[in-house]
């Protein structure tokens, strides 16, 4: 129920505490306001940006559901009592195929940045569709198929060294700024995200990262070409809840598994570890055989997270 009490209208709250109250970036508080108007704060007379308590309710809503997969433009025009209504459901067939029509749309936008060399279009397009979409819809319709479409490029010959360098520069600074809007404050389980030794290609440890994130875990981001011993050190330092790990190239990671669940010197045995990649197609029986979890997609590693979540709150 919304808050109907006299001073709910009241804007009193600066920007620092409704992020605090909503999860919302204050970046991506600007951006909402500006590109969408889905709140009007009012300024003090110093020019602050204040907010009131429904202001912060709508806020709230209007995360969870974009996080659920709706698009912020098609939520932006709707009032409390119509939020509540969207509230639970699935986003309509309708609604996903446009969303998806609209995502295809942003790929080759950023696409035809990247091939103009044009690394501010490229950032502010992603910049946008970060904004403008909950995570997995990000993660899975616009990030994703950008960088695969680059890797399949750079691959055959379309796509330049310089070109693809300059892509992944730029997805470095966006996820690292998502990880930094998604950072969970209070008890949450915890997991340790970074590439083994010989693995520098991090990206897909960054989108790891930032699908845990958003999905509610803390996140300990330790970056490419990690020795084992100080994965587990730094596992065991936090008492971490998982491990994953991102394995693009399939040469130097034999024994790494076996190391990795080495009695006395790896993870402790109830700290599952989770591997992705593209090197996981040729060592898929190695991981699992040493008790790994491997995950093809992002969604699978959301799924995995989710009811390992469930689990330790259980």
């Amino acid at each position: 129920m919304p808050d109907e009490s006299p001073d709910a209208e009241v804007p009193r709250y600066p920007v620092r505490v409704v992020a605090a109250r909503t999860g919302l970036s204050p970046h991506v508080l600007r951006a909402w306001e500006r590109r969408y108007q889905v709140v009007v704060p009012t300024r003090s007379g110093g020019g602050q940006r204040l907010y009131s308590r429904l202001d912060i309710e709508r806020l709230r809503k209007l995360r969870r559901l974009v996080d659920a997969g709706h698009a912020i433009s098609r939520l932006a025009g709707l009032s409390l009592e119509q939020l509540d209504q969207v509230n639970g459901a699935e986003p309509q067939a309708a609604e996903e195929g446009g969303q998806a029509d609209e995502a295809e749309a942003r790929v080759e936008e950023a696409l035809g940045a990247a091939a103009r060399f044009d690394a501010a279009r490229f950032e502010a397009v992603l910049e946008r569709a970060a904004v403008s979409y909950g995570m997995p819809t990000f993660l899975d319709q616009i990030a994703v198929p950008t960088l695969e479409r680059i890797g399949h490029g750079w691959a055959d010959g379309t796509v330049s060294v310089a070109q693809e360098h300059m892509t992944s520069a730029v997805f470095r600074r966006i996820l690292g700024w998502l990880l930094r809007v998604y950072e969970v404050h209070g008890p949450a389980p915890r997991i340790v995200v970074a590439t083994p030794p010989r693995q520098a290609h991090e990206l897909g440890a960054l989108l790891a990262a930032v699908s845990a994130a958003a999905e509610g875990w803390k996140v300990t981001y330790l970056g490419p070409d990690l020795p084992v011993a100080e994965l587990v050190r730094a596992a065991e330092e936090i008492r971490a809840d998982a491990v994953a790990l991102s394995i693009v190239y399939p040469g130097g990671i034999d024994g790494l598994f076996a190391a990795l669940r080495r009695p006395g010197e790896g993870l402790p045995p109830d700290v599952p570890l989770i591997v992705g990649g593209a090197a996981m197609r040729r060592h898929r029986q190695e991981a699992e055989s040493a008790g790994a979890r491997v995950v093809e997609t992002l969604p699978e590693f959301r799924s995995l997270l989710a009811g390992l979540s469930e689990r330790r709150t259980a």
